[in-house]
């Protein structure tokens, strides 16, 4: 009875364990392919759709995007630091969750992974479980973690509150790592390296997460990635990555995925209208200098980009008085929501992130009402994105062209230029024999025969009476 073949998912297991170090994206499709001949159209495509979905961060991270390196040799020999809780310390337990999570490899149980001391000796690995007491938005809740009891090393080690253990990855694929005890008052010694450590970690993370297709990233992805990075990730370790990530104020992240600060999951947006909580705002420091300065901004509709106004207004002015004038400047209607984003450059790319300001309702409230143009922290060359009526979705690009002094007399906000207007004419007085400039669009007469009516107001009464319409702006 003949063999059954590999799978493709066997044939990526059977090439990735025989890399010893980077190999081309193209050989290592070509060699799964030569384990699992393919007679898909696109056989390559399938591939890259398993390492991107299935691979990436669990055995295989990119070195660059077209070569790849195994975890088992960039792990290989790495270290990180474990901070020990006053319950760790108490109860002689390390909590495996979440000191080891991403560098223990998924396939290990937990029961099954190594422990040896300084000395290479073996440790006990009894597994035990944890309560935990924790917050989420609806209140606080009560779970358990796996922990493996270590009191007798604990004792050995004469272990005290504050302080930590390194930890060597010995084996990544086998799940062998060896702990070394270190004090508190050891620490305080390696402060400064420990803070330049984790200044390298950080920034390794978020040029990760600034290059990302999405705007985050898996943490084993990243995590892989960062250790390919790093200047020396088997030297003396620096903070646990998740205290790492926690402390910088670029990005956070839910144990899964990074994404920055400013990111808000779909789950925390409906946790956050559930509970009538609003969204984190930074606080807004305006000098009484940067409240008198103008600023300057060219706004133009996203798709019609030849129709723009150009506007200023204070620093001291706020949202919902550039809401209004941008209504004014484009002849809206004063009964629908509009919001406001900062467009933020993502690294050195022209790939941008999109940061909610917040939201101007009709009446001049909403999240965003309050905020002042010179606490959104905008440099010339900036740009928002500005959207009117949240059903039509009116698209807006602003760009701020500059921020300079108040001219004497004048009143603030203001249009100080617009396009000049390329006007179409009303097509019955075109019948006629006149000239007039078209001020509607005749909808319904639009979408019965295929094209846009355009008519006077005078034509509009007279031809086409009860129709719905909607004013040309120019």
């Amino acid at each position: 009875m003949s063999e059954k073949p590999p799978t493709i998912a066997e044939a990526v297991a059977q090439v990735v364990a025989q890399m010893d170090g980077p190999l081309p994206l193209d050989e290592f499709i070509a060699r799964v392919l030569a384990i699992h001949p393919s007679q898909a159209r696109n056989p390559a495509a399938s591939i890259r759709n398993l390492l991107r979905y299935g691979e990436i961060g669990r055995s295989l991270v990119f070195s660059d995007p077209k070569t790849l390196m195994p975890l088992h040799i960039v792990m290989q020999g790495g270290r990180f630091r474990i901070p020990l809780s006053l319950q760790e310390v108490q109860k002689g337990l390390l909590c495996l969750d979440p000191a080891f999570i991403f560098f223990l490899r998924q396939e290990i149980p937990r029961e099954q992974m190594t422990l040896l001391d300084e000395a290479g000796r073996t440790l006990p690995t009894r597994v035990v479980q944890v309560k935990q007491k924790g917050e989420t938005p609806l209140g606080p809740v009560e779970y358990t973690i796996p922990a493996l009891d270590l009191a007798d090393w604990f004792r050995e080690q004469r272990v005290q509150p504050g302080g930590s253990i390194l930890v060597t990855i010995e084996d990544w694929q086998a799940g062998r790592f060896r702990l070394e005890y270190e004090s508190a008052q050891e620490r305080k010694k390696h402060r400064q390296e420990i803070e330049r450590r984790n200044r390298e970690l950080a920034d390794v993370l978020y040029e990760l997460l600034e290059k990302a297709h999405d705007e985050r990233i898996s943490c084993s992805e990243a995590l892989g990635s960062a250790y390919l990075r790093l200047s020396d990730p088997r030297g003396y370790p620096g903070d646990h990555w998740l205290g790492v990530v926690e402390e910088d104020p670029r990005m956070r992240t839910n144990g899964i995925e990074i994404f920055y600060s400013d990111f808000f999951l779909p789950l925390e947006r409906i946790f956050q209208d559930f509970l009538e909580k609003p969204a984190r705002r930074p606080k807004e420091r305006i000098s009484p200098e940067q409240g008198r300065q103008v600023y300057r901004f060219k706004a133009a509709l996203r798709h019609r980009p030849g129709l723009w106004r150009r506007i200023e207004i204070r620093g001291d002015q706020t949202l919902a008085d550039f809401n209004a004038i941008l209504m004014d400047a484009f002849n809206y209607d004063w009964d629908h929501l509009a919001g406001f984003w900062k467009r933020v450059r993502r690294g050195e790319s022209n790939r941008y992130r999109e940061v909610e300001l917040g939201n101007v309702d009709p009446v001049g409230g909403g999240s965003g009402a309050g905020r002042h143009i010179a606490g959104l922290g905008l440099q010339p060359g900036d740009t928002l994105k500005y959207v009117y009526d949240f059903g039509d979705w009116i698209e807006h690009l602003i760009t701020l062209e500059e921020i300079g002094r108040p001219e004497e007399g004048a009143k603030y906000p203001r249009i100080v230029e617009q396009n000049r207007p390329r006007y179409s004419y009303c097509e019955s007085c075109r019948a006629a024999g006149k000239r007039t400039v078209a001020t509607w669009v005749c909808l319904e007469c639009s979408e019965r025969k295929g094209r846009a009516v355009m008519v006077c107001e005078k034509c509009l009464d007279k031809k086409h009476p009860d129709h719905y319409a909607e004013e040309i702006l120019y």
